[in-house]
């Protein structure tokens, strides 16, 4: 990862945390999708990094049930990035890192104090239990033979950060609608010879947070496709693909 970043890329990676805490609009989420598009890989991967980190902070921090962000989250997360900006000095570089991971933990405390005023209660949520031998988010991205690639899909983007030190993929998807009532997005693994393996389906319910997914066996899969399947899925795919994204 560069020690540095343009202008751009560092407002990108601003915009990370308060994409992680779903705290945009649908036109700033459309439009960091776009960014995302076309980011350079490195900044990519270190805005999914960011929203990783962040996500698992906050579930630290708040209750396990899905909570829609109150309006004060915004302000609250946006005033501490500004905060953040005006504190650059001649040596930005030095203390960007430092500053960089207190932003995470500052931004994920004054939001789980937005939280608990809005449901009365603080909880502290339990670690991590349903998959324990699966790696986190932030721990398949921290390999060092991590590579992201994005991709447009049904009007959104999808982005895959594959390692296979980790034998794992993170996906994430930014303004992909919902699959049609009664069908699935199914993802599959692509051998460089042999059938597609299935990955895992996606319901309207289940859809990758904005942090992404970790879907564990990605083994010698040469590319990662997505289809439109009915019902529950299928034990192969039964229409061409929405996205097919090649790892090599």
């Amino acid at each position: 990862m560069p020690d540095s970043y343009t202008d751009d890329e560092q407002q990108l990676l601003d915009l990370a945390y308060v994409y992680a805490l779903d705290a945009v609009s649908e036109a700033e989420r459309s439009d960091i999708a776009g960014r995302l598009g076309v980011a350079a890989p490195h900044t990519a991967q270190a805005f999914a990094r960011i929203v990783g980190d962040t996500q698992e902070t906050m579930a630290l921090l708040t209750a396990g049930d899905t909570l829609t962000p109150p309006p004060e989250l915004r302000t609250r997360i946006l005033q501490a990035i500004g905060i953040q900006s005006a504190e650059r000095s001649s040596d930005e570089l030095a203390l960007r890192r430092t500053r960089r991971r207190q932003l995470i933990v500052r931004l994920a405390a004054a939001a789980a104090v937005v939280c608990a005023v809005a449901i009365g209660t603080t909880v502290i949520a339990d670690r991590f239990t349903e998959h324990p031998g699966q790696p986190t988010v932030s721990q398949v991205l921290a390999n060092q033979d991590i590579r992201t690639y994005s991709a447009p899909v049904a009007g959104g983007t999808i982005t895959l950060s594959a390692s296979q030190q980790a034998n794992a993929v993170v996906v994430a998807m930014a303004n992909v609608p919902a699959p049609p009532a009664g069908h699935v997005y199914q993802m599959w693994f692509i051998p460089a010879s042999g059938a597609p393996r299935s990955a895992g389906t996606m319901s309207a319910d289940t859809m990758p947070p904005p942090g992404g997914e970790v879907i564990p066996a990605l083994d010698s899969a040469a590319k990662v496709a997505v289809t439109v399947e009915p019902g529950s899925g299928s034990s192969q795919p039964t229409s061409t693909p929405v996205v097919v994204v090649s790892l090599t």
